[in-house]
């Protein structure tokens, strides 16, 4: 269901159901937890692309196994309950790259939200589908911190898809490329990012995500917490000795 990579120091993860646009199940999210978790451990793993083989990034979950009239709460939920599907459950600091094409909707759009930089190629749809059938997106709360509160609700209220022109105009991804681009354009802007020193990265992922519901004192503390040690690693170290050498620093993770 999900393909795992590791290539110069880079993780692919691949959603592999392309004869079902990609569609989540319950497998393939236990696939994707273990693989969040062995990404975050592996220090020869830097940054991470997501994508999805075929037509379509991920056209959301296998509504097909829902059983009609079943009782739901929330443990149940892919985004809240025992598997949590997203990153950011599982406390991944290094950057993750959504490299999109075809329909991105539902838990496609939620993932893509919990990436850092998303690339989508210009036949991309973006949507949350899931109030035509009676339901509320479960991922609401997060909306509002990746989109101003009319795009956002537009999107919720409306269940239309948008185009990755429209997703670019809105602050939803960063770049839109043909689609036979798609994938070079991720795979450059990984190795582009392995060019940095991996622990600054990492600590600077963390404090961005981390400070955004503190306040002014307590973001200077987490700053303190998590910058000190990285400031004095050996790679800052090396850092400052292949600046003065005019050379790329040889990145050591420590």
């Amino acid at each position: 269901m999900v393909l795992y990579e590791k290539k110069d120091k880079i993780a692919y993860i691949t959603f592999n159901r392309p004869e079902r646009l990609n569609i989540l199940d319950e497998q393939a999210v236990e696939e994707l937890v273990e693989i969040w978790k062995d990404f975050r451990d592996d220090d020869n793993l830097w940054v991470a692309v997501l994508r999805g083989n075929g037509k379509s990034f991920c056209a959301g979950v296998d509504v097909g196994k829902l059983e009609v009239g079943q009782k739901w709460n929330l443990r149940m939920s892919f985004f809240f309950g025992e598997k949590k599907i997203g990153p950011s459950n599982y406390n991944v600091w290094k950057p993750i790259i959504a490299a999109v094409q075809g329909y991105v909707l539902g838990v496609g759009f939620y993932l893509v939200l919990e990436a850092d930089l998303k690339i989508a190629s210009e036949d991309a749809e973006f949507g949350l589908p899931e109030p035509r059938v009676g339901i509320p997106t479960i991922f609401t709360p997060l909306l509002s911190r990746h989109l101003l509160s009319s795009h956002a609700l537009e999107l919720l209220f409306l269940g239309d898809r948008i185009g990755a022109r429209r997703a670019y105009e809105i602050g939803l991804v960063n770049r839109v490329v043909p689609r036979d681009q798609l994938e070079g354009a991720a795979e450059d802007l990984a190795r582009k990012i392995c060019q940095n020193g991996p622990l600054s990265l990492r600590s600077m992922k963390e404090v961005f995500y981390r400070s955004r519901e503190m306040n002014f004192a307590d973001s200077l503390s987490l700053i303190e917490h998590i910058f000190t040690p990285v400031m004095n690693s050996e790679d800052a170290a090396e850092g400052k000795q292949a600046f003065l050498e005019k050379r790329r620093p040889k990145w050591k993770v420590r």
